[in-house]
């Protein structure tokens, strides 16, 4: 087993260890990394996807952080790709899809924000070719993406970036909070940073706070929540309509990490992460009698999709441990215990290995919002969060953590 020594509580990585050996069938494909299936094998139905990549791309630049051996050239071929298959040289910014795919031509500030979240990861870490991904997807969000006037991000355009779609979404500003945090610590650009506080400050502290915590997810051109959004459609992965727990959790750990870096009008963030934290633990939590959160909540609190989603167990978990590190809220170290548990009872796949990514109501593997098991970066944050010190992201989190590796 790995572990991280030093003058604090060794960390514990043989579950990260676990997650990333299953991980590594990802990169088991021409370029880039694939999408993985029920058993670990590249679903070859499925494309070479620009958030797959990115995400894998950080996974392993965080395990290159904490010494896990052969991971040096996993990095090398996610930056590779991102760099050219998902690089548009004519017009700019990053590909969800390299060309030949229907939706090849879409640019989402989503996918761009994962780019830049594992372009600056690797760059921080030592992989210098990351560096051209990280100005090539600050100039696109920076130019096309960024809105002065309200201090959020578009949500995406077309290819040559002559048709935005009139639509804002909160997801892809959360993780393009992340993402600017990390830039910033990469490029020592506190500007980048302030972008992160004008996004959580619009999304949290105005919109959030205004909807007792409910956070609405999608909104108009304006900057007005749309709170039928998807009404019809309540199950889409990425853009569900009503309440999303796992990203209260989410957020509530972000501002926390936001804190970090932001060098005034932080304590808003602070009171903020307690509310959300404390909306989606009573709202989310086997609040239909079952064990387990619940994906969505309509806006009177009601179960909208009751399936388990291993993100948000995931997000909630991470959350926890930061909340039971400060000790802002009462019962998180219960709560963390209780969710780690149900992690590792519920989601653990024995027969084809790694961990199921959806329940259903019965605490069933299915299907239905999430396909196979193709998400590492949840997990990764889950496993090693609870174990760390503050940071303005993971992997300031792991070098505020003292020691070094040694392998026993």
């Amino acid at each position: 087993m790995t572990e991280w020594r030093g003058g604090q509580t060794p960390l514990d990585l043989s579950n990260v260890e676990q997650l990333l050996s299953f991980a590594r069938g990802s990169a088991l494909v021409e370029w880039g990394f694939g999408h993985l299936n029920d058993h670990g094998k590249v679903d070859s139905s499925l494309p070479v996807s620009t958030l797959v990549t990115a995400r894998m791309t950080f996974c392993f630049s965080i395990a290159s952080e904490l010494g896990i051996h052969d991971v040096s050239p996993i990095v090398h071929r996610g930056i590779s790709a991102l760099n050219t298959q998902f690089f548009d040289d004519k017009h700019g910014g990053f590909r969800s899809f390299p060309p030949g795919h229907p939706d090849s031509k879409r640019k989402s500030a989503y996918d761009m924000s994962f780019v830049l979240l594992a372009a600056s990861t690797a760059f921080s870490v030592g992989f210098v070719e990351a560096e051209r991904a990280i100005e090539e997807a600050l100039k696109s969000l920076e130019k096309h993406f960024w809105r002065e006037d309200l201090g959020v991000l578009w949500n995406s355009f077309n290819e040559d970036f002559t048709e935005r779609e009139a639509y804002i979404g909160a997801n892809s500003n959360m993780h393009a909070v992340e993402a600017l945090m990390a830039a910033g610590k990469a490029l020592n650009d506190s500007a980048l940073t302030e972008k992160a506080r004008r996004i959580s400050s619009f999304m949290i502290r105005d919109k959030a706070q205004m909807a007792s915590w409910m956070l609405p997810e999608h909104y108009d051109s304006e900057g007005q929540a749309l709170l039928d959004f998807n009404v019809e459609n309540p199950k889409d992965e990425f853009q569900p309509y009503g309440v999303t727990i796992g990203h209260l959790f989410e957020w509530s750990r972000l501002l926390l990490e936001l804190r970090c870096s932001a060098q005034s009008d932080s304590e808003w963030m602070t009171s903020s992460a307690a509310h959300l934290y404390q909306t989606a633990r009573k709202m989310g939590w086997a609040t239909d009698g079952k064990e387990g959160f619940l994906y969505t909540l309509d806006w009177e609190g009601k179960p909208v999709v009751d399936h388990r989603l291993l993100w948000v167990a995931a997000e909630a978990i991470s959350a926890a441990g930061e909340m039971k590190r400060i000790g802002l809220v009462d019962g998180a170290s219960s709560d963390l215990e209780t969710w780690q548990n149900y992690l590792k009872d519920s989601f653990v796949d024995a027969a084809s290995g790694g961990w199921h990514h959806e329940l259903d109501y019965n605490g069933r593997p299915s299907s239905s919002i999430a396909r196979g098991k193709p998400d590492a970066y949840h997990l990764l944050h889950a496993f090693l969060v609870p174990q760390l010190p503050a940071g303005s992201g993971l992997l300031d989190r792991i070098r505020n953590h003292s020691g070094g590796l040694h392998n026993w």
